[in-house]
Order: C-alpha cells, then sequence, then structure tokens
C-alpha cells in the first residue's frame, strides 16, 4: 500500500524518535546508575582510605565524562528531531512554530527561557497531542539546570583538588552544605527532566504514527 501524504513528511521523525527515546531514557537513568554505582563501590563508613577515595574520583570522572557525552549526543540528536517535527508539521499545512525558531531558540540569550517550551509545546499541538506536559517538562528542566551546574561544580571541585584548594573555606562548605541538602530534588528533577522529554518523543511519534 502506498504512504499517505501525512506519512511522508512525518517519515524521517518516525524514524528517528526510537534512537531518541533510547538516548533520552539512558540519560534519565544516570542518576540513578550513579547512585548504584557509588553504593556498590563505596567502603564502609569510617573505612576509607586515600587509595579509596583516589578509586572513587577516578570512577565518578569516568561517569561525569560518560553522562557529558551522552547529554551532548542527546541534546544534538533532540534539535534535529524537532526541526524535523516542526518542518513535517508545516509541510502538511500545520501551524507551528518554524524550525529554524524552534532549534534556535535554545541559544538566544533570555528568549531561551521560553523558546524552547514554545517549540514542544508547538510541535505537540500540531500533532494533536495535549501541550501540558509541555508546560511540566520545562519547568522541571529549568528547575534541573540550575541544580546541575550546582552539582557539576561540587563535581569538578572533588576531580581537581588544586581548584578547591584555591576556594575560601567558607564557599566550600556553603557549596558542600548546598549539595548536600539538594541531593533528592536534584536525583528527582534530573530524572524527571529527561524523562519527561523521551515521553513527549514518544506522544508525537505515536500522534503521527496514528494520522498515518
Amino acid at each position: 500500500m502506498q504512504p499517505t501524504a501525512i506519512s511522508q513528511p512525518f517519515a524521517k521523525v518516525v524514524g528517528l524518535s526510537g534512537t531518541l527515546v533510547t538516548l533520552l531514557s539512558i540519560r534519565a537513568s544516570m542518576r540513578v546508575v550513579t547512585y548504584v554505582v557509588f553504593k556498590v563501590a563505596a567502603p564502609p563508613p569510617g573505612e576509607i582510605s586515600e587509595e579509596s577515595f583516589n578509586n572513587l574520583r577516578l570512577l565518578d570522572g569516568g561517569l561525569l565524562g560518560l553522562e557529558n557525552l551522552l547529554t551532548l549526543v542527546t541534546m544534538i540528536l533532540f534539535l534535529v528531531w524537532i526541526y524535523r517535527v516542526l518542518a513535517a508539521c508545516r509541510a502538511t499545512g500545520r501551524a507551528a512554530m518554524s524550525p529554524g525558531l524552534g532549534v534556535g531558540g535554545w541559544f538566544i540569550p533570555l528568549a531561551n527561557v521560553v523558546l524552547p517550551w514554545l517549540s514542544v509545546r508547538s510541535a505537540l499541538r500540531a500533532v494533536g497531542a495535549g501541550t501540558a506536559i509541555a508546560g511540566v517538562w520545562w519547568l522541571v528542566w529549568l528547575v534541573n539546570t540550575s541544580l546541575t551546574g550546582m552539582h557539576q561544580l561540587a563535581r569538578q571541585l572533588m576531580l581537581v583538588p588544586e581548584l578547591a584548594r584555591a576556594l575560601p573555606l567558607e564557599m566550600l562548605d556553603s557549596i558542600y552544605g548546598a549539595l548536600d541538602s539538594t541531593f533528592w530534588p536534584y536525583f528527582i528533577a534530573d530524572t524527571a527532566a529527561w524523562g519527561l522529554l523521551a515521553f513527549i518523543v514518544i506522544t508525537v511519534r505515536k500522534s503521527v504514527s496514528t494520522a498515518s
């Protein structure tokens, strides 16, 4: 059977969605993975040595490198995906944000506080899906962005002791105190932000597949 007119513009969207959902799901699991790895690898309280501490630092460095690489690749693929979704929507006569703004909005200072949410909402609306999830995702994403910056800084300080020694003790106490108090909020926000984005991709894929 010949593909319908709507399936043609969305073919690349559907094809890319599976890979993107996989990467988003893996990225969403990084807090759980890191937590479990350190639970297994960390020595019992009071028995940590300089060698075991250095081993933990190396392990954290490896996990951080993997997480950063995964984040970069996943976000690049997501930007390609949202561009294709918006382009396909316009090609089928649906009202949607321009693909260029949908991608570029992530990089425009100040506007990038709103435009990424608007682009995802536009994509959901154009394919006939509910848009409330876009607002929930974006609020969680903004919270996670601020928490991620603090936790990434703390991990870098642990990986590079020379950098930590260059900072006043009061600042270090403040950083590590905030790190401890926001551990679970960060755990939940990071997992939810990436998990909700995966859900959005699944929703769009399901909507265009059903329409086809």
